[in-house]
């Protein structure tokens, strides 16, 4: 949104979901203008629906929009299909909305009438990986543009390994850190990176992981059975769960790190990795098709495990630690291959780009 604002485009939000005042002021710092919140998509209760569609038509006419943009295909899809409103862009997120190359909508009436149509009337659909637009493809009217966040060149970037973080967390200077920056959640697989660092410690107490944990997106449950494997490890004082981390943090905790793991089932195009990359840390990644092989390379960029092959992945992530010349001239490639086109400004202006397109055909 500020990438647009400083542009000189008005930029308004209008949420499916309640927002805290902090959000709101997010939203008007960046230059935004915040419209309103429309709630769920019900068919029974078809006068909410038909008076929440109203509202979004309102303000389309009343603030002049040019373009209507949807982010994560769901029912604000459904009621901008509905609102008959061009251009319209849908923009598929992953992990959510689209999951694996087998997606389809569900037999639930809503979604399998709704989703179609909505991409039927989508005059731009965006992807975050091409794999997810591979998927969605036969549901569209024209082509998928893979279109990714982009990463912030001005704050994650090759650094000085941060000596507070040594401090916190009671990591040794000279010891050898692996990060797992990914939410903890089954789709991440955490406890497979969890059984490969206890297997890893158990015979090199020099190495120590970190594992972000958010204090938002919690799966209890999930989150009590990984520390339980670290508790009845040997070393549990090497694995470290560092709880949530602060977006003007992160970038410190890849150059802290000598190696990234990111290894999910399925994703988008993680950004995670790609910051990683900008830092000049090399990664582990997930051996799936979901990536585009610019960024995530095996043996070019990355190195590639299947992702609940934990003996391949503390094989690759020793072969990173102890490898210094392998490591390096993986981070210096990715790192290249980021920078020319990965950057957030770079993704935007694609994305400026086809608005203006749509704006002038239409």
């Amino acid at each position: 949104m500020r990438f647009f604002t400083e542009r000189g485009h008005d930029a308004h939000v209008i949420s499916f979901a309640p927002l805290e005042s902090k959000h709101v002021e997010a939203i008007e710092e960046a230059g935004g203008k915040f419209q309103d919140v429309i709630g769920g998509f019900h068919l029974k209760q078809f006068w909410v629906t038909a008076r929440d569609l109203w509202k979004l038509k309102g303000a389309l006419r009343r603030e002049r929009i040019d373009v209507l943009h949807c982010h994560f295909l769901g029912a604000n899809t459904w009621f901008a299909a509905l609102s008959n409103f061009h251009p319209f862009v849908i923009t598929v997120m992953g992990g959510g909305d689209v999951c694996g190359p087998q997606w389809k909508p569900t037999s639930q009436q809503r979604e399998r009438i709704l989703t179609p149509f909505a991409l039927q009337k989508a005059d731009l659909v965006t992807s975050w990986s091409y794999s997810m637009a591979k998927t969605v493809r036969p549901y569209c009217r024209k082509n998928v543009e893979v279109i990714h966040g982009g990463v912030d060149l001005g704050r994650f970037y090759p650094r000085k390994k941060p000596d507070y973080l040594h401090s916190r967390w009671n990591v040794p200077e000279g010891a050898k850190i692996v990060f797992s920056p990914r939410l903890m959640r089954p789709l991440s697989n955490i406890d497979a990176i969890v059984e490969a660092a206890v297997e890893i410690c158990a015979d090199r107490r020099d190495v120590y992981f970190l594992f972000a944990a958010s204090e938002v997106v919690k799966d209890v449950v999930y989150e009590e059975r990984i520390k339980a494997i670290v508790q009845s490890s040997s070393t549990p004082k090497n694995v470290k769960f560092i709880g949530s981390i602060a977006h003007e943090e992160m970038a410190d905790y890849y150059s802290l790190a000598d190696v990234t793991v990111s290894i999910p089932e399925i994703d988008g195009t993680p950004l995670t990795v790609l910051e990683s990359m900008a830092c000049g840390t090399p990664v582990v990644a997930s051996d799936i098709p979901d990536y585009d092989p610019h960024y995530i390379e095996s043996g070019k960029t990355v190195l590639s495990v299947r992702p609940r092959d934990t003996t391949g992945l503390a094989e690759a992530i020793l072969r990173l630690l102890d490898d210094s010349d392998l490591a390096n001239r993986l981070a210096a490639e990715a790192g290249n291959r980021v920078r020319m086109t990965g950057s957030y400004e770079a993704q935007m202006s694609r994305m400026e780009r086809l608005y203006l397109s749509l704006v002038n055909d239409a």
